[in-house]
């Protein structure tokens, strides 16, 4: 039998790292964190992943800590933030210390990846669940959802589609497709470079037909893209799937030239009006589902 503690114990190498951060007073240890003002906003972003909806049910604990952490801080990338701490929540039914254990492998790679803190959490005994809670500042300002004006070109950092290609083969680890769903590139290097001029941005995380109308439903603005335009995997289900936490955002057309010179070239036009609008060959394409919905 294992215990609480015992899990706990297992996590402590991890969270006791922090003590040569200038930024964090108390970490884990007391009820709280003690994080000491900036000068600056702190970007604060939660995200809940389930076993059996945000990932399949056997999946590796150490892919399933990375994941989960990653799709988390994906959303401070879209908000044009740089990442400093995370606390972690986790409900779990295992009975065996060595899944914690390589749980913790995966919470331990992507904490040095992308150099950032944990400072605590909790663990309860349920089904499997874990919340992650991302703290980060801002590039410059904080990108929103709601800046988008007529005429602004639409761009996507990355192909789409990889991370549905890499569930569809999520058994096969030797498909170049799997890290792509469970070790997903969260966006530092397109936030930290669009942050100047982006004037809305949003990661894809339900696809991109459903996140480019939130930034429109936001903006009162509306969108047209072309299909022709867009770096796709396997077919036109890839802008509809989700899970790519590449970075939608839009900005004036006077930066087309050096987001060119960076490998990224407009996929549509922010217009007056409302929702989006997909043209494939010119004519409008409609859609069943626009995007991921966890209670469908």
């Amino acid at each position: 039998m294992i215990s609480e503690a015992d899990i706990l114990n297992s996590f402590q190498h991890l969270v006791e790292d922090y003590k040569d951060d200038s930024l964090i007073a108390v970490g884990s240890g007391d009820d709280a964190a003690v994080i000491k003002s900036q000068s600056k906003d702190l970007i604060h972003s939660l995200d809940i992943s389930k076993s059996g909806t945000h990932f399949p049910i056997n999946a590796c604990p150490k892919d399933i800590a990375y994941r989960s952490i990653a799709i988390a801080l994906s959303d401070l990338a879209a908000m044009g933030a740089y990442p400093s701490f995370i606390t972690i929540a986790l409900t779990s039914n295992e009975k065996n210390l060595d899944w914690y254990k390589d749980f913790n492998k995966g919470v331990e790679s992507i904490i040095n990846e992308y150099d950032i803190k944990l400072v605590g959490g909790d663990i309860t005994f349920g089904d499997l669940n874990i919340c992650v809670n991302v703290f980060g500042y801002p590039y410059k300002k904080p990108l929103l959802r709601s800046n988008a004006k007529p005429n602004d070109l639409i761009y996507v950092s990355g192909r789409l589609g990889k991370a549905r290609k890499g569930l569809m083969e999520w058994n096969d680890k030797k498909s170049k497709y799997y890290k792509n769903f469970f070790r997903p590139k969260v966006r530092f290097d397109v936030a930290e470079y669009i942050a100047d001029f982006a004037s809305s941005c949003i990661d894809i995380s339900d696809g991109l037909i459903k996140d480019l109308g939130s930034i429109c439903k936001l903006s009162g603005v509306g969108a047209i893209i072309r299909y022709e335009n867009i770096s796709i995997t396997t077919d036109i289900d890839d802008l509809c799937h989700g899970d790519d936490y590449e970075l939608c955002f839009t900005c004036g057309n006077e930066f087309e030239k050096s987001l060119r010179n960076k490998g990224l070239k407009p996929i549509g036009i922010i217009i007056e009006g409302r929702g989006v609008d997909l043209l494939k060959e010119d004519k409008s394409v409609d859609f069943i589902k626009t995007g991921w919905d966890s209670f469908d």
